[in-house]
């Protein structure tokens, strides 16, 4: 123990021996650690955008349906309708971490102008809770997750006002303030319709849906349809994203308790985009953070070399005085992780302030494959990052001194003391 701690203590006291030398090698590692920050952070912040901007827009953390809609819903949607939707919402919205709900009916149909018809995907909300649902913690930078680009949004006073979705509004060749008229078909079989007026144009993150979208009130929706108080889904929202899984399991209980019949579906699992954007950004953050764990290895293997040449002659000594190889292998060994730990912190400092300072304006991104909106990113740090941050450099660090420690354990003692 005793000859553990002095070669402890002369490691430490060799570390700022050449203080220049030092120097730069802790400022490798922190300009490296600081790069590894924002990088990661940066790639987090991306990540954290583009799920709030879905979630906000389409999905709600969970959707709620009636059993079976996820998986037939699609080619018969009226088959699937919520009737029991007063006692689900009061169900699902008596769990703390519930915020609110937003009621959603789902149908196609056909929109009709003087000069073209375009089939549509028609959805009535809630224009209170959807508003609502809009915003998140990123609207502050880039407005909320629907953008209403021209006009103004739903309004629960305006029963045959909709929004159309921007590439909708091209092809059916409307305006702000237009009427056009809207067709679907009942659960009868019956077709039936009314007169809309555009009141906005939204874009949303999926460029798919704003192509065939069309937003208009509940109530207006469960006329046309002739399903008074019924809904396909609702869109829950939740006080924080990463309650998911928990508020998942929570529900489902509930759900099997008091026998309501009903499914639901993660936002996860209905972002196939995400998903797929995700696992890329996973790759290049990899691939980067390799790269710049090589630049690690070589600059600071590169420094500790020339230490050592200096040194050549000091090792000889201890060797010839006694201390084992193992023990000149530990000093040199030790030094370097003294100064990894030294370098990673700085770095992982720096860059905690420098992603501060960056996410305090934020990062505009632009649109992502089959979006037609770009988004706000900021940079965020996080402890996990941190640590992956401190991990990567401490470990670079050492896997740069062990062959330099390793020669230098090996040599020749009368070799090093005559070394020049």
């Amino acid at each position: 123990m005793t000859i553990s701690r002095q070669l402890l203590r002369i490691s430490f006291q060799n570390v700022f021996r050449n203080k220049r030398r030092t120097i730069l090698t802790l400022l490798i590692l922190a300009l490296g650690s600081t790069g590894l920050m924002v990088v990661s952070g940066f790639f987090e912040g991306i990540h954290d955008s583009f799920r709030e901007q879905y979630i906000h827009s389409q999905t709600g953390h969970l959707t709620v349906n009636v059993a079976g809609y996820d998986a037939k819903g699609v080619s018969a949607p009226l088959d699937y309708l919520m009737k029991n939707r007063v006692q689900v919402q009061k169900a699902i919205e008596s769990n703390p971490h519930v915020l609110y709900t937003v009621p959603v009916l789902k149908f196609g149909g056909m929109a009709s102008t003087d000069k073209t018809n375009v089939a549509v995907l028609a959805i009535g909300v809630d224009a209170v809770n959807e508003q609502k649902m809009s915003v998140h913690k990123y609207s502050k930078h880039k407005g909320g997750a629907t953008n209403i680009a021209e006009g103004r949004p739903l309004d629960p006073n305006d029963p045959y006002g909709v929004i159309l979705g921007k590439g909708l509004m091209q092809a059916l060749g409307l305006k702000v303030g237009d009427r056009f008229n809207f067709l679907t078909t009942r659960q009868a079989g019956a077709i039936d319709g009314a007169e809309f007026q555009v009141r906005g144009v939204f874009q949303t993150i999926l460029k798919e849906f704003d192509d065939r979208g069309l937003k208009m009130n509940l109530a207006a929706a469960q006329k046309v349809l002739g399903v008074d108080d019924q809904i396909h889904s609702l869109l829950v929202m939740l006080d924080r994203t990463d309650h998911t899984g928990l508020v998942l399991g929570q529900l489902n209980q509930t759900i099997k308790e008091e026998k309501l019949g009903a499914e639901i579906v993660t936002w996860i699992e209905q972002g196939h985009m995400y998903r797929h954007g995700s696992a890329l950004f996973k790759k290049i953050e990899a691939t980067v953070q390799l790269i710049i764990a090589i630049v690690f290895v070589f600059s600071i293997a590169n420094t500790i070399n020339m230490a050592i040449f200096e040194r050549m002659r000091e090792f000889g000594t201890m060797m010839a005085i006694g201390n084992s190889r193992s023990s000149v292998f530990f000093v040199i060994f030790t030094e370097a992780a003294i100064i990894g730990v030294l370098g990673a912190l700085l770095g992982i400092g720096a860059g905690t302030a420098v992603a501060d300072a960056i996410s305090s304006i934020g990062v505009e991104m632009p649109p992502l494959p089959g979006s037609t909106i770009g988004y706000m990113a900021l940079i965020l740090v996080n402890p996990l990052i941190a640590l992956k941050v401190f991990l990567l450099a401490l470990s670079s660090t050492l896997l740069a001194a062990i062959l330099p420690a390793w020669r230098a354990s090996h040599l020749e003692i009368v070799h090093a003391l005559g070394y020049v």
